[in-house]
């Protein structure tokens, strides 16, 4: 993981020199989807996505914390601070996700161990959960040693942003601010999660501890 985590610097500057991403320290911000997935898969990450086609649109979904996963990577969802709701957005068959109040913040955390990137599809809904093009949407990545944040004016369902840090993300958070003539909820689609490939060596471990477990049960049923 080491090795693979040392190589996302020179990616990195390369990616801001090609005008990918704007840098922020030690993570770089995606507006582009396509370039975003690229680098993950130049880096040969295992990638995960969380499309939210599970939750019930225009449903009151109830109190988080909700226990998420992007694929195999496991991740916390939490909302607040005026209330602890979440809400289904969408039309039934495209979902997303949303919070019941809307100047609350969604924090994503507890990500899988080794997760360095995130980015999804963020926009703002309406009261009834349709999507709604006012407003800003700001989506915020912390990895313990810096902070990088984007804001996007009246955003699509397509508007993308992401993040890929060269450490382990610790949190990423979403909120909007009110237009001048409505109001606008946070919302969320297609969270995608990446971590590095494990090395060899980390592979050699597990493999011997799986044998040493084998070894174990053998000698207990042996006995």
């Amino acid at each position: 993981m080491s090795a693979v985590m040392s190589s996302l610097k020179p990616l990195v500057a390369a990616a801001l020199l090609a005008c990918v991403g704007v840098a922020s320290a030690n993570i770089t911000i995606y507006t582009s989807a396509s370039a975003f997935n690229a680098a993950l898969a130049t880096l040969g990450a295992v990638t995960g996505t969380d499309s939210f086609d599970d939750l019930t649109a225009g449903a009151n979904l109830g109190s988080g914390p909700l226990s998420r996963a992007a694929g195999s990577l496991g991740y916390s969802a939490a909302v607040g601070p005026t209330s602890d709701i979440f809400y289904g957005a969408g039309n039934g068959t495209d979902n997303w996700l949303s919070t019941n109040n809307a100047t609350d913040t969604v924090t994503f955390s507890g990500f899988a161990p080794g997760v360095f990137a995130a980015g999804a599809n963020v926009f703002g809904s309406d009261v009834a959960g349709n999507f709604l093009r006012r407003g800003a949407i700001t989506l915020a990545a912390a990895d313990g040693n810096s902070t990088a944040t984007r804001t996007v004016r009246f955003a699509t369902t397509s508007t993308f942003i992401g993040f890929i840090s060269d450490s382990a993300l610790t949190s990423v958070s979403l909120t909007s601010t009110q237009g001048r003539n409505s109001t606008v909820w946070p919302t969320m689609n297609n969270l995608t999660l990446a971590t590095p490939i494990p090395e060899p060596e980390t592979y050699a471990l597990m493999l011997a501890g799986l044998v040493a477990v084998g070894l174990m049960a053998r000698r207990r049923k042996a006995d």
